[in-house]
């Protein structure tokens, strides 16, 4: 029989990073009794070689319920991929051969287990099913949905207002997504908020075919380094499951401030009393922002790689921004705080001379060449009037600036 979660544990997993659970009385009641082992889902469409991030805040949901004994399925999407996802698009994606698509699916088998157990986790292509289908079989599906169903989706309205095509294929994609929910018979399925659509039509199909309707759980899309959604689609502002130790941390001191608190809650599993305090210290000023990323990027390096490898990390980020490209004499000045407790970035680089005007101090940070100790900048950076910091522009221009 599955473990049965405390109150507290139940709590946090029904919440933390979740946007949305249907049922949630049900799901609820379901984990809290114990009574069986369910059978959760969750599946990926290869469309890349690699998982980022963004994809183990779901995963780490799935870890927690095969630790409590439940049954996991991670389904590889091997036909969806086929089509194209249309979520969250207003056009279509282009067509991947089947050969580019298996030849992905071999390197997420590792990448789900960078995080899931194996045990009692089940890795399924969806070509254990969809392979056996013929025409009958999909005039059998697509009889179960109209096209007004199809069409009431978002993406699929601003192709229609924008006059652009929307292929059939793309009508068929959540029907499969759908009916994989059927296949294996699945109690809950979890997905990211963008995927609301598709998983309550596997709720509506399994009602249809006389199955119970699975329970939702829906998690946070976690931002990538430009603060919009990570996505497989962008690899230059993904933080992927592979990459090395060094990198990742590298990659880790690079995302927005702003997205420091959606890090710490839904890209880590640090305790939450741990991430609240983080973030309160953060909040009052009594933790530098650069200092708060360095435990963020620690705590993320440690749980995918090791405590060893994190530490490693650390020191080579620090060689690199701090003592490596920092000149022996770096050019000093000293401000006067005229009564603010901080300055943002474009203002300060006009003042001290790094920019010849704001404009051309915006374009410098919008390009993301400008550091503040060792932390990249964007337009919402704001320095303290306080101690002192290091100030970079491009790989050679420094100025350390202290207060007074």
């Amino acid at each position: 029989m599955p473990a049965r979660p405390n109150a507290e544990e139940l709590e946090e997993f029904l919440t933390r990073a979740v946007a949305q659970v249907v049922v949630r009385e049900e799901l609820e009641r379901l984990l809290r009794s114990g009574e069986r082992r369910l059978r959760v889902k969750q599946g990926f469409d290869p469309t890349t070689k690699n998982l980022h991030i963004g994809h183990a805040v779901g995963l780490r949901k799935l870890k927690k319920l095969a630790e409590w004994g439940h049954e996991i399925v991670l389904i590889v999407g091997d036909w969806t991929t086929q089509i194209g996802d249309p979520t969250d698009r207003d056009l279509a994606r282009p067509t991947k051969s089947r050969d580019e698509v298996m030849e992905n699916a071999r390197t997420y088998l590792d990448q789900f287990h960078l995080i899931v157990p194996r045990t009692g986790t089940r890795t399924v292509l969806q070509d254990e099913w969809f392979g056996r289908f013929g025409l009958r079989d999909v005039i059998e599906l697509t009889s179960r949905f109209t096209v007004q169903q199809m069409l009431a989706r978002e993406e699929f309205r601003k192709r229609q207002t924008a006059g652009t095509p929307i292929p059939i294929k793309d009508l068929l994609y959540p029907l499969l997504q759908a009916y994989d929910s059927i296949a294996i018979q699945a109690e809950v399925e979890f997905g990211g908020t963008d995927q609301l659509f598709n998983i309550l039509a596997g709720r509506e199909l399994q009602e249809m075919l006389g199955q119970p309707p699975q329970q939702m759980m829906l998690v946070h899309l976690l931002e990538g380094l430009d603060g919009e959604k990570m996505s497989k689609s962008k690899p230059a502002t993904a933080v992927w499951l592979t990459d090395a130790p060094n990198e990742m941390f590298g990659k880790v001191m690079a995302i927005k401030d702003e997205s420091m608190p959606h890090w710490f809650e839904w890209a880590t599993e640090m305790p939450m009393t741990e991430v609240s305090a983080t973030l309160d210290a953060l909040a009052r000023g009594e933790l530098h922002k650069r200092d708060a990323k360095e435990r963020l990027a620690r705590r993320i390096v440690t749980e995918l790689h090791s405590e060893a490898a994190a530490e490693d990390a650390a020191a080579a980020f620090r060689r690199q921004f701090t003592d490596r490209e920092a000149p022996a004499e770096v050019p000093e000045r000293t401000l006067s705080r005229d009564g603010e407790a901080a300055i943002g970035i474009v203002d300060l680089l006009v003042r001290i001379g790094l920019a010849s005007s704001k404009s051309d101090a915006r374009r410098k940070v919008e390009q993301r060449g400008v550091r503040v100790d060792s932390v990249v900048a964007d337009g919402s950076t704001t320095v303290p009037t306080s101690g002192t910091q290091l100030i970079q522009v491009g790989p050679r221009n420094f100025r350390r600036i202290r207060w007074s």
